[in-house]
Protein backbone atom coordinates (compact mmCIF):
# COMPACT_ATOMS: atom_id res chain seq x y z
CA UNK A 1 0.00 0.00 0.00
CA UNK A 2 2.81 2.45 0.86
CA UNK A 3 4.45 1.77 -2.49
CA UNK A 4 1.20 2.70 -4.27
CA UNK A 5 0.89 5.98 -2.31
CA UNK A 6 4.57 6.81 -2.91
CA UNK A 7 4.19 6.03 -6.63
CA UNK A 8 1.04 8.15 -6.90
CA UNK A 9 2.80 11.08 -5.22
CA UNK A 10 5.74 10.79 -7.61
CA UNK A 11 3.48 10.43 -10.66
CA UNK A 12 0.98 13.18 -9.83
CA UNK A 13 3.47 15.71 -8.49
CA UNK A 14 5.64 16.66 -5.61
CA UNK A 15 4.33 17.91 -2.33
CA UNK A 16 3.80 21.66 -1.88
CA UNK A 17 7.04 22.12 0.08
CA UNK A 18 9.19 21.00 -2.83
CA UNK A 19 7.44 23.49 -5.15
CA UNK A 20 7.92 26.44 -2.82
CA UNK A 21 10.20 29.13 -4.28
CA UNK A 22 13.65 29.20 -2.75
CA UNK A 23 15.12 32.35 -1.27
CA UNK A 24 17.79 33.77 -3.56
CA UNK A 25 21.18 34.21 -1.93
CA UNK A 26 22.65 37.69 -2.32
CA UNK A 27 26.40 38.17 -2.59
CA UNK A 28 27.34 40.72 0.09
CA UNK A 29 30.73 41.29 -1.60
CA UNK A 30 30.18 41.18 -5.35
CA UNK A 31 33.22 40.74 -7.54
CA UNK A 32 34.41 42.84 -10.45
CA UNK A 33 31.30 41.85 -12.44
CA UNK A 34 29.14 43.60 -9.81
CA UNK A 35 26.58 40.78 -9.70
CA UNK A 36 24.79 40.53 -6.38
CA UNK A 37 22.27 37.83 -7.41
CA UNK A 38 20.89 36.25 -10.57
CA UNK A 39 17.42 34.96 -11.44
CA UNK A 40 15.85 36.98 -8.62
CA UNK A 41 12.04 36.60 -8.61
CA UNK A 42 10.10 39.86 -8.54
CA UNK A 43 8.85 39.22 -5.01
CA UNK A 44 12.43 39.02 -3.70
CA UNK A 45 13.63 42.33 -5.14
CA UNK A 46 14.46 45.05 -2.62
CA UNK A 47 13.97 48.79 -2.88
CA UNK A 48 16.93 50.49 -4.60
CA UNK A 49 18.03 47.27 -6.37
CA UNK A 50 19.72 48.05 -9.70
CA UNK A 51 18.74 45.55 -12.39
CA UNK A 52 20.65 44.28 -15.38
CA UNK A 53 18.70 42.98 -18.38
CA UNK A 54 15.33 44.20 -17.02
CA UNK A 55 12.41 43.49 -19.35
CA UNK A 56 9.34 43.44 -17.09
CA UNK A 57 8.43 43.91 -13.42
CA UNK A 58 7.18 40.32 -13.36
CA UNK A 59 10.26 38.62 -14.84
CA UNK A 60 13.27 37.42 -12.87
CA UNK A 61 16.15 39.89 -12.77
CA UNK A 62 19.88 40.09 -12.21
CA UNK A 63 20.64 42.43 -9.29
CA UNK A 64 23.93 44.31 -9.62
CA UNK A 65 25.69 47.14 -7.81
CA UNK A 66 24.48 50.49 -9.11
CA UNK A 67 28.05 51.22 -10.31
CA UNK A 68 27.69 48.24 -12.68
CA UNK A 69 25.97 48.76 -16.05
CA UNK A 70 22.22 48.28 -15.58
CA UNK A 71 19.05 49.33 -17.34
CA UNK A 72 16.52 49.58 -14.48
CA UNK A 73 16.09 50.16 -10.78
CA UNK A 74 13.40 49.28 -8.25
CA UNK A 75 12.89 52.80 -6.91
CA UNK A 76 10.26 52.03 -4.28
CA UNK A 77 7.20 50.12 -3.13
CA UNK A 78 3.85 51.10 -1.69
CA UNK A 79 1.13 49.19 0.09
CA UNK A 80 -2.45 50.05 -0.86
CA UNK A 81 -5.30 49.94 1.63
CA UNK A 82 -8.85 48.72 1.48
CA UNK A 83 -10.90 45.57 1.55
CA UNK A 84 -12.70 46.02 -1.76
CA UNK A 85 -10.80 45.91 -5.05
CA UNK A 86 -11.04 49.47 -6.43
CA UNK A 87 -10.93 48.37 -10.07
CA UNK A 88 -8.10 48.00 -12.59
CA UNK A 89 -8.32 51.59 -13.87
CA UNK A 90 -8.15 53.05 -10.34
CA UNK A 91 -5.23 50.76 -9.40
CA UNK A 92 -3.38 51.77 -12.57
CA UNK A 93 -3.95 55.50 -11.92
CA UNK A 94 -2.96 55.22 -8.24
CA UNK A 95 0.15 53.15 -9.09
CA UNK A 96 1.32 55.69 -11.64
CA UNK A 97 0.84 58.63 -9.25
CA UNK A 98 2.62 56.84 -6.38
CA UNK A 99 5.58 55.81 -8.52
CA UNK A 100 6.01 59.28 -10.01
CA UNK A 101 5.94 60.79 -6.51
CA UNK A 102 9.21 59.08 -5.52
CA UNK A 103 12.04 61.58 -5.11
CA UNK A 104 14.87 60.89 -7.53
CA UNK A 105 18.47 62.08 -7.34
CA UNK A 106 18.52 65.48 -9.06
CA UNK A 107 21.97 64.69 -10.49
CA UNK A 108 20.76 61.43 -12.08
CA UNK A 109 20.60 61.32 -15.88
CA UNK A 110 16.80 61.32 -16.05
CA UNK A 111 15.45 62.31 -19.46
CA UNK A 112 12.92 61.12 -22.03
CA UNK A 113 14.86 57.86 -22.43
CA UNK A 114 13.43 56.52 -19.16
CA UNK A 115 10.04 54.87 -18.53
CA UNK A 116 8.15 54.05 -15.36
CA UNK A 117 7.07 50.43 -14.93
CA UNK A 118 5.15 49.02 -12.01
CA UNK A 119 3.68 45.82 -10.76
CA UNK A 120 0.33 46.16 -9.09
CA UNK A 121 -2.38 43.93 -7.63
CA UNK A 122 -4.89 42.29 -9.95
CA UNK A 123 -8.41 41.55 -8.82
CA UNK A 124 -7.40 37.92 -8.21
CA UNK A 125 -4.26 38.76 -6.23
CA UNK A 126 -6.19 41.42 -4.25
CA UNK A 127 -8.54 38.68 -3.03
CA UNK A 128 -5.46 36.83 -1.73
CA UNK A 129 -4.25 39.89 0.21
CA UNK A 130 -1.86 41.45 -2.34
CA UNK A 131 -1.76 45.24 -1.91
CA UNK A 132 1.82 45.98 -3.07
CA UNK A 133 2.78 48.33 -5.89
CA UNK A 134 6.45 48.04 -6.92
CA UNK A 135 7.88 50.99 -8.88
CA UNK A 136 10.63 50.56 -11.47
CA UNK A 137 12.45 53.12 -13.58
CA UNK A 138 13.88 51.60 -16.76
CA UNK A 139 15.90 52.90 -19.69
CA UNK A 140 14.28 52.41 -23.06
CA UNK A 141 17.74 51.78 -24.53
CA UNK A 142 21.27 51.53 -23.14
CA UNK A 143 22.52 51.41 -19.56
CA UNK A 144 23.82 53.60 -16.73
CA UNK A 145 26.24 53.16 -13.84
CA UNK A 146 24.49 55.27 -11.22
CA UNK A 147 21.57 55.00 -8.82
CA UNK A 148 18.53 57.06 -9.72
CA UNK A 149 17.75 57.51 -6.01
CA UNK A 150 19.27 60.13 -3.71
CA UNK A 151 22.23 58.93 -1.64
CA UNK A 152 21.22 57.59 1.76
CA UNK A 153 22.28 59.79 4.61
CA UNK A 154 23.12 58.23 7.98
CA UNK A 155 20.40 58.51 10.60
CA UNK A 156 20.88 61.40 12.99
CA UNK A 157 20.67 60.70 16.72
CA UNK A 158 18.46 63.24 18.43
Amino acid sequence: MLVVIYGANKFFGQDAASNAPTEVTRNASPGIDGVIATEVPADQLESADCLQGFTSPLDTSTVVTCQTAHNAQLIGSFSLEGDTFPGSAKILDTSEKLCKSIALDPSSPLDAGWSYHFSRPSEQSWKKGDRVVDCFLALNDGSVRISMLPAQTPAQNT
